[in-house]
């Protein structure tokens, strides 16, 4: 692995150096070439020497000549792979140092080990547009830094291919040069890992640790895909049937007793050969048919299920990153062939399509895939584009459909449904959930149509659906949720919210929303997510409020604006109590499930997440960890019977966080300690307002959502 430092530092030129040697030796060693045998022999037969001493030197001699043309081959070899080592280190220094300069042009700063560091100019730090200046900033900084890791792998894949091809041109005899040297190069490399992989699970351990070699140096190199699954043979099938196959093995072979993570290497590493080669079209249109027609067939099963789609797709979903054309091509396919089968389920793609572990659902692995390319995702599930959502949605039997609630949550998370989940995270967020990338702002229509008809679906009728959200989509829809605080804090914040929310435009109601929120919250990490996000969201609109808006208006009371965000933030805070306050009971049926529960809980209403909305600054994140720290030592409530009752008499801690959240805004506009305890002043006010608001909440939406009496 090459570092930022090394990449930084590093000198080159000796390696060009080398390549020259090498290249001389090379010239020398074919000049040599035949003259051992043209003029030693020849000159003995001149003289006259026969007989069987003559006929074993003239051999010797011949072998010799034999010599120097391999030792001339693997020269020319070594030439050729360190010439091309060289180019590529060059091409990755001029990389790095070309995001280095356009960070210093950006009054970005780079660290010794590649941390790339950033400070608002400081005609902007008092600027009312800071947030957004802050965000592009990060934004650029972020995106230097991905230049900066693109250009260490760069050469990084370099040194590992040069590391393989010099491993391999040394050969394995002491007595005699490599009969087939690399010559250096993706496509001599692509046949070597062909020739390789067709050795299945007899490759010694050598074997194995060169072919992963091959492929973790050359998967992203689009010459060395191409050339690797155009020339696959497999029994005699070649082409995507090969390729197929060949799936099948490695994944098997990644799962067994015997140098499993080389295996699992490899498998990764073919998957993203197979991103690598179809991009952009890359296979053609003929080989991408043949693809999808091979998948089509049932496999060599006597039962006559189909495998061959669910090794496509779980190979798509191993490690590589598809782009849009061909998810789309083999996702509308897929589902168009599943939707016109006559047989379903088992019955379609055999008797491990439900199994708790290793699910054979060939959906899982393409929503995997999906998952990573949201801009893929959205153009998937977008309702005006076709009907693969509603398909999804509605239609669709999956796996232990009905009974996955009973799954418990490490087995959930290895599931199709919850696949599904991450593709339409993706799909509604615009951010990969497997990756750390930023919020995507704004949300644009299809992500929130998306957004939108996925809520509906899944937040039932009535108060007996609470629970009903599938246990693989709890985390998936919680994340969904809180990337929507802004509209999450309007729909549960306004008593009566007149046409669809604000700013994207949703239309689900709140008892919907709230009966989504608590089937999440069976899940205490998911209830965590969302409570984080709607106290992240009241802090940036208390950030948002200026001094003139905490002073008393002319009557000396509080000022609409603020009094609107208490009310809103307390009745979002309250509603959000009864979802915790409604799963709090139903497991304290059992006591080892309400200990159970609760530790969760407690344990990720103490976890710090990260930021979930775009422009939170330093102020605003004051708020963030003061309310959340209030929170979550109130919330540490004993979960008993009393919760039944006249709720807000028991529980309040989402009052607590608003009123510690109210007076560090109160402090940070200029009111002092006596102004703060003054009745009648603003602070008092609204600290009073919040809690007949909270209160308001937390008993309306216990009694009418969940029909707590």
């Amino acid at each position: 692995m090459v570092s930022f430092k090394e990449l930084h530092e590093a000198d080159f030129s000796g390696i060009n150096d080398a390549a020259e040697a090498w290249s001389g030796v090379a010239k020398a060693l074919t000049s040599l070439d035949g003259r051992v045998a043209k003029d030693l022999t020849s000159t003995a037969q001149r003289a006259g020497w026969k007989g069987t001493a003559a006929d074993e030197a003239t051999k010797s001699l011949q072998g010799m000549d034999s010599d120097f043309k391999q030792a001339s081959a693997v020269a020319t070899a070594l030439a050729a792979i360190m010439k091309t080592a060289a180019e590529d280190f060059a091409a990755a220094r001029r990389d790095l140092d070309t995001a280095i300069h356009d960070a210093q042009t950006d009054n970005m700063t780079v660290s010794a080990d590649g941390a790339v560091n950033w400070t608002l100019p400081k005609e902007a730090q008092n600027d009312t547009d800071r947030d957004v200046v802050a965000k592009e900033q990060k934004a650029k900084a972020e995106a230097i830094a991905a230049r900066l890791t693109k250009a260490v792998e760069k050469a990084t894949s370099a040194d590992q291919r040069a590391t393989v091809a010099l491993q391999g041109d040394i050969g394995t005899s002491t007595t005699s040069f490599n009969p087939a040297p690399y010559g250096g190069g993706p496509v001599a490399d692509a046949n070597r890992a062909k020739d390789l992989m067709s050795k299945g699970g007899s490759l010694t351990d050598d074997q194995l640790n060169q072919l992963q070699a091959l492929m973790a140096a050359n998967a992203e190199n689009k010459d060395f895909s191409t050339t690797l699954l155009n020339g696959l043979n497999y029994g005699g099938k070649t082409g995507p049937d090969a390729l197929l196959e060949y799936s099948k093995v490695y994944d098997g072979l990644a799962h067994g007793n015997h140098n499993a993570k080389g295996y699992q290497d490899v498998y990764g590493n073919l998957s993203v050969v197979l991103a690598t080669a179809t991009r952009d079209g890359g296979m053609g249109k003929a080989w991408e048919d043949g693809l999808l027609a091979a998948a089509h067939r049932p496999g060599a099963s006597a039962a006559g299920y189909n495998d061959n789609y669910p090794a496509l797709t779980k190979l798509m979903g191993a490690k590589g990153v598809f782009d849009k054309s061909f998810l789309l091509k083999v996702g509308n396919d897929l589902v168009g062939y599943e939707r016109n089968s006559k047989v379903k389920g088992e019955e379609l793609w055999g008797p491990d399509w439900s199994a708790i572990r290793g699910q054979t659902d060939p959906v899982g692995g393409l929503m995997t895939a999906l998952s990573r390319n949201p801009d893929a995702s959205k153009d998937f599930f977008d309702p005006g584009k076709g009907k693969n959502l509603d398909y999804m949605l509605h239609d669709r039997k999956w796996p232990n459909q009905g009974y996955e609630q009973n799954q418990t949550g490490d087995l959930v998370r290895d599931t199709s449904r919850a696949a599904f989940g991450d593709a339409l995270e993706a799909a509604t967020t615009g951010r990969d959930p497997h990756g750390n990338q930023p919020p995507v702002r704004p949300h644009d229509k299809v992500m929130s149509q998306i957004m939108d008809e996925t809520m509906k679906s899944f937040a039932g009728t009535g108060q007996g659906d609470k629970t009903s959200l599938p246990a693989g989509l709890r985390r998936p829809m919680a994340d969904m949720i809180a990337d929507y605080a802004a509209d999450m804090h309007e729909i549960l914040g306004k008593e009566h919210l007149h046409g669809p929310s604000e700013p994207d435009g949703l239309t689900v109601s709140k008892d919907q929303l709230l009966r989504l929120i608590r089937g999440a919250t069976e899940d205490p990490a998911s209830f965590a997510v969302i409570q984080h996000a709607e106290t992240q969201e009241i802090a940036r609109r208390l950030d948002a409020l200026d001094y003139d808006a905490m002073k008393p208006d002319a009557t000396g009371h509080t000022k609409p604006e603020l009094e609107s965000l208490i009310h809103n933030s307390a009745n979002s805070l309250g509603a959000l109590d009864a979802v915790y306050a409604d799963s709090a009971v139903d497991h304290a049926d059992s006591d080892k499930s309400a200990k159970d529960w609760q530790a969760k809980m407690n344990y990720h209403l103490l976890g710090t997440p990260a930021n979930l909305l775009p422009g939170v600054g330093d102020i605003a994140q004051r708020y963030v960890d003061i309310g959340t720290a209030t929170y979550a030592d109130a919330a540490k409530a004993e979960i008993d019977t009393k919760l039944k009752d006249n709720l807000s008499s028991h529980f309040s801690a989402g009052r607590q966080q608003l009123d510690a959240m109210i007076e560090q805004k109160m402090v940070v506009s200029g009111y002092d300690g006596k102004s703060l305890d003054r009745d009648g002043s603003v602070p008092r006010q609204a600290q009073q307002q919040a809690g007949i608001a909270y209160n308001s909440g937390i008993d309306n939406t216990y009694r009418t959502v969940f029909g707590r009496s």
